[in-house]
C-alpha cells in the first residue's frame, strides 16, 4: 500500500523498522545462530516512467510521463547493506553437532537507489497540476530506497547443494523532485510489496560458489509489485570473508487506480551489472 511520507521522516522510519525487525529475530529461541553482514554496489540502468498527478484529478498529469530516459534519470547509483542470520540446530550430544538438513534463515537488506540530472525537454508534459514545456531546462532527482525482510527455510539437499524458500516484505521510499523554469513538482511516499522468494546455492569446489535467487511480489489489494532475478559467483577468501560478482534484474510497479481517477503510476525496470559485494561472517 501507499503511505505519504516527508523526506525528513523517511530515513528515521526505515531505520526504526529495520531495528525492530532485527530485535524480533534475535529474540527467537535458537540453540545456535550464525551472523553475516554484506556490503555491495553496482552501476544501474533504468527504464520506465513516473506518472505523478495532483490529488488524482484528471488532466493534472500526462499518461506515462515523464519517462526516465527523457529526464536523464536512467542511471545513478545502487548500493546495499545486508544482514543474514542462520538459525542452526543444536547439539545432539556433547561434542557432536547435528547435521543441519533443515534450518531457518532471516535476511534484512537496505538498498539505496537514486539518480539526479539536468535535461532539456524535447516534448512537453503535465505533472502535479503544472506543465514543463518544450525547451525547458529541468533539474530532477529520484530515489527508490527500500528495506526488504525475508524469512524462510533452507534445505541442504546434498553436501554441495542447498535451496531456500520463504516469504518477503518490502517497503520502498519513493522520492521524486523536478524543478523547471516555470513549475516545480515534488512527491514522496512509501509503497509496500509482499511476496515469496527462493534461492539455490551450489558449491563448485575450490572455494567457489554459484548463488541464484528469484523473488516475486504481485500486486494485491493496493500494494505494489516487484520481481527480481539475481545470479552471483562467490569466492571464499577465508572462513569468514567472501567476495562475489554478479548481475541483478528488477521490475517495480505501483498503480493506485483503485482509489483515484488519475492514478500515481510508477513503472521502473532496473538492470545492475556487474554487482560487486563483500560478505563477512561474524
Amino acid at each position: 500500500m501507499i503511505s505519504p511520507m516527508s523526506r525528513q521522516c523517511q530515513p528515521r522510519i526505515d531505520g526504526l523498522r529495520a531495528g525492530l525487525a532485527l530485535l524480533a529475530v534475535l529474540a527467537l529461541p535458537a540453540a545456535a545462530r550464525e551472523y553475516s553482514v554484506e556490503f555491495g554496489a553496482g552501476p544501474p540502468s533504468h527504464s520506465g516512467f513516473l506518472q505523478t498527478p495532483a490529488g488524482g484529478i484528471p488532466g493534472t498529469a500526462s499518461p506515462e510521463r515523464p519517462t526516465l530516459d527523457e529526464i536523464d534519470l536512467d542511471g545513478g547509483g545502487y548500493r546495499w547493506l545486508g544482514v543474514r542470520v542462520d538459525f542452526r540446530r543444536g547439539v545432539d550430544s556433547p561434542g557432536q553437532e547435528l547435521e543441519p538438513r533443515l534450518r531457518l534463515r532471516f535476511r534484512m537488506r537496505y538498498t539505496a537507489v537514486g539518480d539526479e540530472a539536468t535535461a532539456v525537454l524535447d516534448d512537453a508534459f503535465a505533472i502535479r497540476g503544472g506543465v514543463f514545456g518544450v525547451g525547458d531546462s529541468i533539474r530532477s532527482r529520484v530515489s527508490f530506497d527500500d528495506l526488504t525482510l525475508t524469512f524462510g527455510a533452507v534445505f541442504d539437499l546434498t553436501p554441495s547443494l542447498s535451496a531456500e524458500l520463504g516469504g518477503e516484505i518490502d517497503w520502498t521510499a519513493f522520492d521524486f523532485t523536478m524543478v523547471g523554469e516555470h513549475h516545480r513538482s515534488e512527491r514522496a511516499y512509501h509503497v509496500n510489496t509482499v511476496g515469496v522468494a527462493g534461492a539455490v546455492s551450489r558449491n563448485l569446489g575450490n572455494a567457489w560458489h554459484l548463488d541464484t535467487r528469484l523473488a516475486a511480489s504481485p500486486a494485491v489489494d493496493g500494494t505494489g509489485s516487484r520481481y527480481t532475478a539475481e545470479a552471483r559467483l562467490r569466492r571464499d577468501l577465508s572462513r569468514r570473508v567472501s567476495v562475489a560478482l554478479g548481475a541483478r534484474i528488477e521490475e517495480f510497479r505501483y498503480d493506485d487506480e483503485h482509489k483515484q481517477a488519475l492514478p500515481n503510476r510508477l513503472k521502473v525496470r532496473r538492470r545492475v551489472a556487474p554487482t560487486a559485494s563483500v560478505r563477512v561472517r561474524l
